[in-house]
């Protein structure tokens, strides 16, 4: 008796090897997707670290502002997570009026190679004078009030 070979029986040795290959192929498509969704997470923690740290300058100044003090330009650097950031402030004021203000953040990603400039970002805002922030702080805590629930 022959033996008969049926040709629907399985799977031969190259259709699963064109199986790995593609597995292989997509596998390595989700890696650097995680990889590039990582740098980019990077990113965002890098721009909140600068946004922070400027906001926490325009503190500073308020406060000396509104200790009677005339705010001045500066500098510093400050590190944060692994990454150095250059803070540099300047700031526009007359004793009567507000002043003006921006602060810039420079830094280098820890990601980025030697030939990437580096990031930078600026905020500007404006510091009122004392009495004006009394009424503003007192208008914006005024009565205690509820809102409705529909």
């Amino acid at each position: 008796m022959k033996a008969r070979y049926s040709r629907n029986g399985g799977f031969g040795l190259i259709e699963v090897l064109i199986a790995l290959v593609i597995l292989g192929v997509g596998l390595m498509g989700l890696a650097r997707l995680q990889l590039s969704m990582l740098a980019g997470t990077a990113d965002t923690a890098a721009y909140d670290h600068a946004i922070r740290l400027a906001n926490d300058e325009f503190e500073s100044l308020r406060f000396a502002w509104l200790a009677g003090s005339l705010p001045t330009a500066g500098s510093d650097e400050r590190t944060v997570q692994g990454m150095v950031f250059q803070r540099s402030w300047t700031i526009a004021c007359s004793v009567e009026q507000a002043c003006h203000a921006a602060v810039t953040l420079r830094w280098q990603e820890p990601r980025a190679g030697t030939g990437n400039p580096q990031r930078e970002i600026t905020l500007e805002g404006y510091l009122s004078p004392g009495m004006l922030a009394a009424q503003a702080w007192l208008v914006q805590s005024g009565p205690p009030t509820r809102e409705t629930l529909p």
